[in-house]
Order: C-alpha cells, then sequence, then structure tokens
C-alpha cells in the first residue's frame, strides 16, 4: 500500500507542473486473474481477484503517449502464494487510433517490474482498450492487460486484468467558439436618377446644300453627342431626318434618310452600338417654319435628335 500511495502522490505532483499541459492522470477498477497459476492437481486455487490501478500519461502526439501505471492485481492464493498479494510498476508508450471525435482504440507495449508475494521479477506489458472522450478534459477506458511473466519459486503465471478507467487531461480544454467572421456591410444601393426626355437639331450647317455628306461643322456637334450617349450607355438616340419642300417629295424622303443615316454612320464610328441607334427621315412631311421665305425653308433642313428617358446610376 505504500508504493500506491507512492504511486498516487507522483501523479498528484505531475499533474500540477504548468508546462506539463499534455499530462493526464487517472484510476481504474476491475478484474485479475492469474493464468497457468492452478492446475488441475492444486488444491484451494484462487487466481482470481479484484484489481485497482493509477496511471499517469503524456500524449506527445494525438496518436502517440507516455504512460505510467501502478496495479494492484489484489490477493491470490495459488502454489507459493497464500493470500499474497500482487502488484506491478508499468511503463509503456500508448499507440491511439481516433475513430472519430468520440471514440479511439489504443494499445500499449512495454514492460512492468512486478511484486508477487516477497519477490520482485521484470516482466513484459501487453494491453489493448478502447476509450471514449465525452468531454475534452475527461476520457473513460475500457482495458485488457496482461502482464506476460510473472515468476515466483516455480510459479510461471500471466497476470490478466479487465477493467473500467477514468482519466482527467490537464491543460486540454474545450474548443475555442470561434466568432464568425462579421457580416460584411450591406453595399449602400446605388443612387438612381431619371434622365428625362431629350430633343435637340443639328441645322442646316450639318450638310451641303442637296448633300448627305457631313460638314467640318458637324463633326464638334456629332462628338459631343457622343461623348453623352457613352456617359450614359443605358440611353438610346433617335434620329429624324427633315427636308424642306423645295423639290420632290420622293427625292426630299430619300435626302431626309440618307443624313438621318450619316449622323448613326458618324456615331457608330465613334463607339456607340448600332442596335442603341435609329434613323429614320420624314422628308418635307413635318415642316415647323414658314417655307415661303428662304429663312424659314433653311430652317425646316435638319435632323432631329431624339433621347428618350432613362434611368441611371449615379457614380461615387
Amino acid at each position: 500500500m505504500k508504493k500506491l500511495a507512492v504511486a498516487i502522490s507522483a501523479a498528484v505532483v505531475l499533474s500540477a507542473q504548468p508546462a506539463l499541459a499534455d499530462f493526464y492522470v487517472g484510476a481504474k477498477a476491475g478484474k485479475s486473474w492469474l493464468d497457468r497459476a492452478c492446475t488441475s492437481s492444486t488444491v484451494n486455487c484462487d487466481d482470481e481477484a479484484n484489481h485497482f490501478g493509477v496511471f499517469a500519461g503524456y500524449d506527445f502526439f494525438d496518436y502517440l503517449g507516455l504512460e505510467l501505471g501502478y496495479d494492484d492485481l489484489g490477493k491470490h492464493t495459488v502454489p507459493y502464494l497464500d493470500d499474497e498479494r500482487v502488484s506491478a510498476w508499468t511503463l509503456a508508450p500508448k499507440f491511439t487510433y481516433h475513430i472519430n471525435d468520440l471514440w479511439g482504440v489504443y494499445a500499449k507495449l512495454g514492460g512492468a517490474y512486478a511484486d508477487i508475494g516477497s519477490e520482485n521479477d521484470w516482466s513484459y506489458l501487453g494491453a489493448a482498450g478502447l476509450e471514449l472522450t465525452p468531454h475534452p478534459k475527461v476520457a473513460v477506458r475500457l482495458e485488457y492487460q496482461t502482464l506476460t511473466d510473472l515468476s515466483f519459486e516455480t510459479l510461471r503465471a500471466e497476470g490478466n486484468s479487465a477493467t473500467l478507467g477514468v482519466l482527467y487531461k490537464f491543460g486540454a480544454s474545450e474548443p475555442a467558439v470561434v466568432a464568425p467572421p462579421p457580416e460584411p456591410m450591406p453595399e449602400p444601393e446605388p443612387e438612381v436618377k431619371t434622365m428625362k426626355h431629350q430633343t435637340a437639331k443639328m441645322g442646316e450647317e450639318t450638310f451641303a446644300l442637296n448633300s448627305a455628306e457631313l460638314t467640318e461643322a458637324a463633326q464638334a456637334d456629332i462628338d459631343k453627342l457622343a461623348a453623352f450617349l457613352n456617359k450614359y450607355p443605358q440611353s438610346n438616340v433617335e434620329l429624324i431626318g427633315h427636308t424642306d419642300s423645295s423639290g420632290a417629295a420622293d427625292y426630299n424622303q430619300q435626302l431626309s434618310e440618307k443624313r438621318a443615316n450619316a449622323v448613326a454612320d458618324a456615331l457608330v464610328e465613334r463607339g456607340i452600338a448600332s442596335e442603341r441607334i435609329t434613323a429614320s427621315g420624314v422628308g418635307e412631311s413635318d415642316l415647323e417654319y414658314d417655307e415661303s421665305t428662304p429663312e424659314g425653308r433653311k430652317k425646316n433642313r435638319f435632323v432631329e435628335i431624339i433621347v428618350p428617358e432613362f434611368e441611371y446610376q449615379v457614380e461615387e
């Protein structure tokens, strides 16, 4: 019992060291038996007893640790032992395979120094177990262990045990609760404005008399119109050619269409998509000014520019 007290004291001292963050201590209890101790000729043989043990270990990795233990296999009545206690100090590496976050299986292979009655003996240790970890600091074990060679006088036996144990891990903690990243601030909805219906005219200076060829003076007006349309890609434009009443109506109709198309072609050359442009002509059918004077007829020769109402987003 003195050695048992020493083992418990050592485990407490080890667990109290703050630097040993991966240490654990535990206790186990169950049944033990000595195989090959009793034979058919043995009288009053009792090779079974209650088993009690304590252990301390250090996990180097999730799968590898080192474990020191003290096992009290109880009192046995077998040849050369008359109700005498069998105990052992054990030291072995522990190999663990984690099935999932809760369950793991492990094996230990190492050595033992056994007290058998009044004698001492070295032995080999083998153990296998199932470990349940319901909490980061606590685990429960179901273990089978064997000491392969317990010798006393002419006695040669195996010390076996089946135990249920519990251990406490120092330094372990519950998984940190990671706060979810803050939700990104919603992008402010862009301000939407409405551009009202707009109209303009490219007058008689746009073309030479009886011609659909654009003059130099017209280029600046077309540049301004193209710049507007590029700035507002949501917009479209309608081009309507007009003429005065001089000459044949068919001729005036064709000329008005050609002039509207000439402006449309100039816009396309400046990067405006053709599907945004509508070009047509009305010839002399829609006279706005008095045709009785040269000035009136001159004013009736123009290309009407119509930009229908559209919505656009205000840039920051």
